[in-house]
């Protein structure tokens, strides 16, 4: 009898555990950065990450695994998310090299000039996204060493965080999150105003050689994650992205870290300092005082990578079939984020066309008016034509979406799988299909002035 009721209470807490498994897996946070990075990291194919970024917002804006992987075959990955402190750093890179065996690791320093209040708090849904483990249980410890920020429970088993979120689910939480942020990178296209770029045109002339100790928490677990790194035999890299934010108390922070670094033998990268030699323009490379852009994160990856380059060894993964993840990828970068912005950037029918021409690898384009006269082209060449006024249907697979467009009864269609489009009365609509995206990547209507 005895027996039966320890095996009913076993089997009671092996359900309870999976129901919890599977409510936490379910309503965890995957809209957050970090928690998306974090998402995406847990899928990844054991032993896969050759170069591991670890950091604040200056990483996932900064570091483009795509054209680092395109250029230099590096498969790279980032585990960042905003504001992190070096506390959720390390730990992170803790859970990190229990899946994986980077041969380098780049850890931004950009957050560590902060005073003790300043604990990380956007970084909390980080580390409660993390899987249950010892390494979870410390950063959580780690969080609340000087109050409790986060309910130590709760944040474990990570329901009770999220369990409000159930009834808010809609399909965006079950995305494939890797077409959102590409292997941690999160491109921006936008520049910084130019109001907000002058209010730091004072701030960019400082040169303090003073060094000023970071707080003793700071050092603490910036001397872990360095000797974490050296027991694992790993290249430690230090840098600190391009801004136009300086304050003399970052950079007497950074000269008091660059003493640490120097103690360690870790090189460290201010990137400030080589502006020049990256030709970084403030002006057309930054998203905001603190951020690269996309164009910013070109230049900066180049230079990084050409550093790296001559001074540990990476292989290139560029052909191996264990890879195509990050093949795929930069493919779904390019077309979809880049191809897809200059289109948007067209402001005249003219200009569309011409774009469309030179970046035609790809791509199918509809077009057509209200009146029936329509055209489709695939990879620059037309595989469709009709005249107005003429009856027609007509179908195209496409791989991954299917294209119908037609004109009966004085009036044109076009659907792209099962989704109708149609902008303008008196004009003509383009719709561009990238079939390496998968996706249509832009959609436009030119009225008849034009």
């Amino acid at each position: 009898m005895l027996m039966k009721k320890i095996l009913q209470a076993v089997v009671f807490l092996i359900l309870l555990a999976g129901v919890g498994i599977v409510l936490t897996q379910a309503t965890l946070n995957r809209r957050s950065e970090g928690c998306i990075q974090l998402a995406d990291f847990y899928h990844l194919e054991q032993g896969k990450v050759d170069a591991l970024c670890i950091g604040s917002s200056h990483v996932y804006y900064g570091i483009n695994t795509c054209l680092w992987y395109d250029e230099y075959g590096v498969a790279s990955f980032l585990l960042a998310s905003p504001g992190q402190p070096v506390w959720v750093s390390y730990y992170l890179l803790e859970e990190a090299l229990k899946t994986q065996s980077p041969k380098l690791v780049v850890f931004d320093i950009g957050t560590l000039f902060r005073r003790q209040e300043d604990f990380g708090a956007s970084s909390w849904e980080t580390v409660i996204s993390m899987k249950p483990s010892r390494t979870k249980w410390n950063a959580i410890q780690a969080v609340n060493a000087e109050g409790t920020f986060l309910d130590a429970a709760s944040a474990f088993f990570a329901f009770p965080y999220y369990h409000t979120r159930s009834i808010t689910l809609d399909k965006r939480d079950y995305w494939d999150t890797r077409q959102v942020r590409y292997h941690g990178f999160r491109p921006e296209f936008a520049a910084i105003s130019e109001s907000e770029l002058a209010k730091w045109g004072q701030a960019q002339r400082l040169h303090s050689k003073k060094a000023v100790a970071v707080t003793a928490r700071t050092e603490e677990y910036f001397r872990k994650f360095i000797e974490l790194c050296q027991q694992e035999e790993i290249f430690l890299l230090l840098v600190n992205a391009p801004f136009a934010n300086q304050s003399q108390e970052k950079q007497e922070a950074a000269n008091y870290l660059r003493i640490i670094a120097k103690e360690y033998g870790v090189p460290l990268m201010e990137g400030n300092d080589y502006i020049n030699e990256m030709q970084i323009q403030f002006e057309d490379d930054l998203l905001d005082a603190s951020h690269l852009n996309v164009y910013g994160s070109v230049k900066y990856t180049r230079f990084l990578a050409d550093w790296i380059k001559g001074n540990c060894s990476l292989p290139d993964r560029r052909g191996d079939s264990q890879y195509l993840e990050w093949k795929e990828a930069s493919g779904q970068f390019w077309h979809a984020e880049c191809k897809g912005r200059l289109l948007q950037e067209q402001d005249t029918l003219q200009g569309y066309q011409k774009l469309l021409e030179t970046e035609a690898d790809g791509v199918v384009a509809a077009c057509w008016n209200k009146q029936g006269k329509a055209a489709v082209f695939e990879d620059g060449q037309r595989i469709f034509q009709k005249q107005a006024g003429q009856d027609y249907f007509q179908h195209f697979d496409l791989g991954q979406s299917d294209l119908t467009i037609s004109y009966a009864d004085g009036e044109a269609s076009v659907y792209l799988d099962n989704q109708p489009y149609g902008l303008v009365d008196e004009g003509i609509h383009i719709l561009v299909y990238d079939k390496v995206a998968g996706q249509v990547i832009d959609y436009v209507g030119f009225d008849s002035t034009d």
